[in-house]
């Protein structure tokens, strides 16, 4: 199975984590959790070892927006978003990181 469009999109995730953005770090945050969601989207998991499986849900977890609503003209997700806390913003760029040098491990 090819993981080159995995690879691709958390390539521009942790690019996206690790420059300033014009908006903010939420702003920043959330360009790169839709790179996430565009690499994740349809990928058959099954084959990845049950660790990186977990690693995926966890950071699907930071993506939910079950319960937000949107407030002010943000989306119930950018509010969500905005409601981090400084350990949960270190732990998804820590997935986005992980996850991005898997993906490219796998192509190589």
């Amino acid at each position: 199975m090819s993981y080159s469009f995995p690879a691709e999109k958390f390539a521009v995730a942790r690019e996206a984590l690790m420059q300033p953005h014009p908006d903010g770090q939420h702003a920043a945050l959330e360009a790169a959790l839709i790179e996430c969601r565009v690499g994740l989207h349809r990928m058959n998991r099954s084959k990845l070892e049950a660790s990186i499986r977990s690693q995926i849900f966890t950071l699907e977890g930071f993506m939910d927006s079950t319960g937000f609503s949107a407030v002010d003209g943000d989306s119930a997700w950018a509010v969500r978003l905005k409601g981090l806390s400084d350990d949960e913003r270190s732990e998804i760029f820590r997935l986005v990181d992980e996850l991005a040098n898997f993906f490219a491990s796998q192509e190589a």
